[in-house]
């Protein structure tokens, strides 16, 4: 086997035990966890120990964010994109292509839809 051939082997490709688990392996892992939340909780039912899970996670800062992200999801970011270098506007040289599939809403309408003029 030549240099190239050795490095491009490790660079990448399928390697044992890479990629998710199975679903098998998750239902195992969750019940291991159940199992244990419920004898820690002094509780008979899974739904039970997943209450005084949440419970307590409601006691943190941290864990009420946890909470409130898995209920109602993250809130979307936004980033500014705006870059000036000594007065040189980036949005002056650039120009994105803005289709009008990229303009519709939630409910179907277009922007143009709303347009007054």
């Amino acid at each position: 086997m030549g240099e190239q051939e050795e490095v491009k082997k490790a660079r990448g490709g399928a390697r044992n035990g890479a990629g998710r688990k199975s679903v098998a392996d998750e239902q195992k892992v969750n019940e291991i966890f159940l199992s244990a939340l419920k004898s820690l909780k002094s509780v008979k039912t899974d739904e039970e120990a997943k209450i005084e899970f949440a419970k307590d996670l409601l006691d943190t800062q941290r864990g009420q964010i946890f909470i409130a992200e898995h209920l109602f999801g993250k809130p979307k970011e936004t980033i500014d994109q705006n870059v000036s270098i000594n007065s040189f506007e980036l949005k002056d040289v650039i120009k994105f292509k803005v289709s009008e599939s990229d303009l519709k809403m939630d409910g179907g309408s277009s922007i143009k839809d709303f347009d007054n003029t």
